[in-house]
């Protein structure tokens, strides 16, 4: 069987999957803080949790049983550094405007949700205005490789943790795992223990919530945290391994950066976006000599996975009956949608990534971005909430 097909074939599969996890078990990154902050929800952050911890537990297995070569893992490693913490900040203030991550703003606009269309649009403005005024004018790749020096993690083995810590040494990525995964997993089991005594205190009996039901297996019902989390995480492992195994070789998976290439479509009338000194089809655009279109290709098997992720919120939110197409009744909410889909195209590419391509990704490769991105993301998630409820 062609490679290619093989591959495409496996992760458009597995988008279909991770979209009805996303739809059905509403996993948002946005909706797991803000529910954590002003309700004392942790339901949706349970999911996420489980994910987290299930994926990275899973992945040392994976790497220290030689499943996949650590040589090979570590090619996907991204490098760490300033603008980890920079771009996140950016890319969680810009989320938090629009009420959802990446994750949840598929979900959300094949729900029918009209002002993440606009988040969808604002992303992609964003995307361009980083490709082709901060990335050249900033000379961005230069201060990637030349920052603060206990800022600047190199990519490959200098940013591989396992490998800081433990050498060379086959069961280091076991042990990594076993530390990370491990606070993940507990944290999650943790906080849906203490919801379920919760609810039993206030029933009076003691509550169990099930794993799966048919309800769910028929789309009526919403996935359960640990349902939505497991399925998250088997969706990494399918498609970090199906990248390994047939073309690329390298263990990725990721969101944003294949959403913004979609640009490429639309400036392709306009602008020859490959060539080394910028050659511009259309005479009235501005000549600048170089953009981050030309580091990035523009088809690769993650634009199917956003593809398929999105049919697949869509078509179990019409299963479900919970497709509609939803106006917001404050207007303004499309501007703020946009301004926040801008922010989100700029933080995600200034930080390499977004809560899937550099935070989920990061910690499933070990490496420390995943770590630099987390903290100020869940910052400008916060920020950006504090910010709605004073202006609202």
């Amino acid at each position: 069987m062609n490679p290619y097909f093989l591959e495409y074939a496996i992760i458009g599969i597995a988008g279909l999957i991770f979209g009805a996890a996303l739809e059905r078990g509403r996993m948002c990154f946005v909706l797991a803080t803000n529910n954590m902050f002003m309700a004392k929800d942790t339901k949706i952050l349970e999911g996420i949790l489980l994910a987290f911890g299930i994926s990275i537990l899973a992945f040392g297995v994976i790497e220290s049983l030689g499943i996949v070569p650590i040589q090979s893992a570590v090619q996907g490693v991204f490098p760490a550094g300033w603008y980890d913490l920079v771009g996140s900040l950016l890319f969680g203030f810009g989320i938090g405007l629009c009420g959802a991550c990446m994750s949840g703003l598929i979900f959300r606009a094949g729900s029918g949700f009209t002002q993440n269309w606009m988040q969808l649009f604002g992303i992609l403005v964003g995307t361009i205005f980083f490709a082709f005024i901060i990335f050249p004018l900033t000379n961005f790749l230069y201060w990637i490789l030349h920052t603060i020096p206990w800022l600047n993690l190199k990519p490959g083995f200098a940013d591989y943790i396992p490998h800081e810590l433990f050498g060379n040494a086959v069961w280091g990525p076991f042990v990594v795992a076993l530390i990370f995964g491990g606070i993940f997993l507990i944290l999650g089991l943790y906080l849906t223990k203490r919801r379920f005594g919760k609810i039993s205190k206030e029933r009076g009996v003691n509550y169990k919530e099930p794993i799966i039901t048919w309800d769910m297996l028929k789309f009526k019902e919403a996935y359960s945290p640990r349902l939505g989390g497991i399925l998250f995480a088997v969706v990494a492992v399918i498609v970090f391994i199906t990248s390994y195994f047939t073309v690329h070789k390298v263990a990725y998976m990721g969101v944003t950066t294949p959403y913004g290439s979609f640009d490429t479509y639309i400036l392709a009338p306009f602008i020859n976006l490959y060539t080394a000194v910028g050659h511009y089809k259309a005479s009235f655009l501005p000549k600048i000599s170089s953009n981050w279109f030309q580091i990035v290709p523009v088809a690769i098997p993650m634009t199917l996975l956003v593809i398929t992720t999105f049919a697949g919120s869509t078509t179990t939110a019409i299963l479900g009956g919970e497709f509609k197409w939803r106006v917001p009744k404050r207007k303004i909410m499309f501007l703020q949608n946009f301004i926040g889909g801008i922010l989100t195209g700029v933080g995600a590419r200034i930080a390499l990534g977004c809560n899937i391509g550099t935070l989920w990704s990061g910690f499933l490769m070990f490496s420390w971005a995943g770590m630099l991105f987390l903290p100020t993301l869940v910052l400008g998630m916060y920020l950006a909430l504090k910010f709605q409820q004073a202006i609202w």
